[in-house]
């Protein structure tokens, strides 16, 4: 078609290309539309009546295909791996002194998490049951698990914080255990806080391009949580699933908050959190041996 005093130009460019987009879309909305080449361009023209609307139309059309920025990767803190083996060793000391009787300590009988002794004072022991194991391989299972898990939440959240909300998970967790545990019955081991960090990796807020992406990646990152609570959480006549449950919900709600307020990557208020989870343990023990 050639170019008539009736056309306006409403679109240039040097490639056919973008020129036979913005064409199809003004057919599209019902606005006839024509190129015309010349001087090494391609030009798009619309009838002068049509020529205000098809400008509207094109802006839009700009806007809406704009390229998305880049979204910002997670920060990710430094320490992680060695907070994990921490955790490895702890629950590998607590395992040698209580399998010795350190101190003339009988760990597991002031330890363990009771239901009873819970409703009767002895809060204590909803820290010191999750560094004890029942055997050689619950202690395994619970250091390696506890260290994955855990130590994915030490990078989301920081070697020090993240290690202290899944010890405050836990310690939730099993004091609402214990809490309702029926006269008898007694649980151990690491597993609560396993869960308790796999709770917080759940809620982490994961970025994403659009909000309907970041959505699928949300409720994603949320099933395939709760997908492992149900196969590692579960197992035998012996697991303690309510414990994991628990956990696995306290640390949801605990880690909540810090979505939206990322904890410091500041390595002073990381080492403060990191002391505060250790010295929670040593009372803990402390408490134990003393009351």
């Amino acid at each position: 078609m050639q170019a008539e005093p009736p056309w306006t130009e409403v679109f240039r460019s040097l490639a056919v290309g973008p020129c036979d987009d913005r064409a199809f879309v003004l057919l599209a909305l019902g606005i006839p539309a024509a190129m015309h080449y010349a001087e090494g361009s391609y030009a798009l023209l619309v009838a002068a009546s049509d020529a205000p609307r098809a400008r509207v139309e094109l802006e839009r059309y700009v806007l809406e295909n704009r390229p998305r920025p880049r979204p910002v990767p997670p920060r990710l803190h430094p320490g992680a791996a060695l907070a994990a083996a921490g955790y490895v060793l702890l629950l590998f000391l607590v395992a040698v002194a209580s399998s010795r009787g350190l101190f003339g300590l009988d760990w597991y009988e002031r330890g363990v998490l009771d239901g009873a002794r819970v409703r009767h004072g002895e809060l204590w022991r909803a820290v010191t049951a999750l560094t004890l194991h029942a055997d050689l391989a619950h202690l395994l299972a619970n250091s390696g698990f506890g260290a994955l898990f855990g130590g994915l939440a030490a990078r989301v959240y920081g070697a020090g914080a993240g290690w202290l909300l899944v010890l405050l998970a836990a310690t939730l967790a099993n004091l609402a255990n214990g809490l309702w545990m029926g006269p008898g019955h007694a649980s151990l081991g690491a597993s609560t806080a396993v869960f308790a960090a796999l709770g917080a990796l759940a809620v982490h807020r994961w970025p994403a391009a659009t909000r309907r992406t970041r959505w699928g990646l949300r409720g994603g990152s949320f099933v395939a949580a709760l997908v492992l609570l149900a196969l590692l959480g579960t197992g035998d006549a012996h697991t303690d699933v309510l414990a994991h449950a628990l956990g696995f919900g306290a640390g949801a709600v605990l880690a909540w908050p810090l979505r939206a307020r990322p904890a410091p990557a500041a390595w002073a208020p990381q080492r403060r959190a990191g002391a505060a989870a250790l010295g929670l343990i040593a009372a803990a023990w402390a408490a134990a041996y003393w009351m």
